[in-house]
């Protein structure tokens, strides 16, 4: 099994709200993918490669900075129904995640969404990472 499919197959294992999952190539090109059976995309495939494209070209604009600030972990963008998530990979692939951003059930007036489980989801990536 390569890394990057036990990587998904670990994440999707792992957390129920994870939609969508994929490792990207530098040109954005899906390495592997995989999506939660019974879960109809929110947003076409086309726009979500579009999407991956761009924070390809957002992390390589930011890396300008990692010698002042350090590499960077992960980025996550917050809408009402979902949060998107990258996190960057070795060999310059780049993991996208899509998650479900449910209402807290004990939120009082207007939700921002429950936090992602971004500690479960690095750890997992450093345990593939470190399985060369």
């Amino acid at each position: 099994m390569d890394k990057y499919e036990k990587l998904l197959n670990m994440l999707m294992d792992f957390n129920e709200s994870i939609r969508f999952a994929a490792v990207c190539n530098k040109k954005g090109e899906f390495l592997w993918n995989s999506q939660r059976k019974g879960v109809k995309n929110i947003v076409p495939l086309e726009e979500t490669k579009h999407t991956i494209s761009r924070a390809i070209e957002a992390w390589n604009e930011n890396s300008r900075i990692t010698g002042i600030v350090g590499s960077g972990l992960y980025t996550i963008a917050s809408y009402d129904k979902i949060k998107r998530i990258t996190v960057p990979l070795d060999g310059d692939n780049m993991l996208f995640i899509s998650v479900n951003n449910k209402p807290m059930s004990n939120a009082k007036g207007k939700s921002y969404g429950h936090l992602a489980e971004m500690g479960e989801i690095l750890s997992i990536v450093d345990f593939i990472k470190a399985k060369k």
